[in-house]
């Protein structure tokens, strides 16, 4: 089982050896394969051989790299993620339509939840009422964007006045960085399952190559804010970096029981996929957040 998060902080050579992970630096570090559920390589100063890259995507190791400000900008992926990729394509270009609206709406009213319940968790004197009307409004595929006034308002919220969710700040940069890692969480799923991360059903950005993780991540989002909001004050460093990645060894209730983050993942990912075969609801399982 793998349960390990590695972080790659200083200029060294990685490579495979026995279907180990080698890390040749100061010190020399084996690793097996099989241990590692997160490779987060910080320092771009690194070479690394094409046999690991492939063993990486092989063994489905969510692999991050980051760029020269230490944030994450890439993570690697296979091209072929499962051994009925081609049947799971196809259905995936036939969902049907009405599914896929129904599912984007229950997916904005769980998200839409989880934003009151970090709100309530940190701002304990704002009335948080609103939230319940947003939820309340949400039509089939949010055709009135109950979304997009419900975050305009939460961020008004956890940002400071005066700063966008566009600038650097540090609570802005953690969001940033804790949203990338779900991302590749999301991609390497969505890609291991035999789907095509760039077909969305609600995003359809043509410059996107992760529309489908984009629209599925959104429930679990809130989770990265609530990490964020309790770790990141005044400057945003390894430390705070460090609790973010801490997220793998997070508990979340899905179907009544608890589990770790990646495999939660997978629980909702099945039963969305199932429900957009099927159009029966009940497969549809949302992550419940104890903050």
């Amino acid at each position: 089982m793998s349960f390990r998060t590695v972080i790659i902080t200083k200029e060294s050579k990685l490579s495979l050896r026995m279907n180990h992970l080698i890390v040749k630096a100061d010190e020399l570090y084996k690793i097996p394969l099989q241990e590692i559920l997160c490779l987060v390589i910080e320092n771009p100063s690194i070479s690394i051989t094409g046999h690991l890259l492939n063993a990486l995507a092989d063994n489905k190791i969510i692999t991050l790299l980051c760029d020269k400000k230490h944030l994450p900008s890439s993570f690697v992926i296979p091209i072929y993620g499962h051994h009925k990729q081609s049947r799971h394509i196809t259905k995936q270009m036939n969902w049907k339509k009405e599914y896929k609206e129904l599912l984007w709406q229950k997916i904005i009213k769980n998200k839409i939840a989880k934003q009151k319940q970090v709100i309530q968790y940190f701002y304990r004197n704002i009335n948080v009422s609103f939230f319940d009307k947003y939820i309340r409004e949400t039509q089939l595929n949010d055709c009135t964007n109950r979304e997009g006034l419900a975050a305009k308002s939460y961020f008004n919220i956890i940002l400071d006045s005066g700063v966008s969710r566009n600038s650097d700040e540090f609570v802005n940069a953690g969001l940033d960085y804790g949203y990338q890692v779900l991302l590749a969480v999301f991609v390497r799923t969505i890609v291991s399952k035999g789907y095509l991360s760039e077909i969305g059903i609600n995003h359809k950005n043509e410059f996107n190559p992760f529309n489908l993780a984009c629209d599925f991540m959104e429930v679990f989002r809130p989770l990265i804010d609530f990490l964020v909001l309790q770790n990141v004050y005044n400057h945003f460093e390894k430390e705070e970096k460090r609790a973010i990645l801490n997220i793998f060894n997070e508990k979340i209730k899905i179907n009544k029981k608890n589990y770790f983050l990646v495999n939660a993942i997978e629980i909702y990912l099945d039963g969305i996929f199932k429900f957009l075969e099927s159009g029966e609801a009940n497969y549809i399982k949302m992550p419940v957040f104890n903050f």
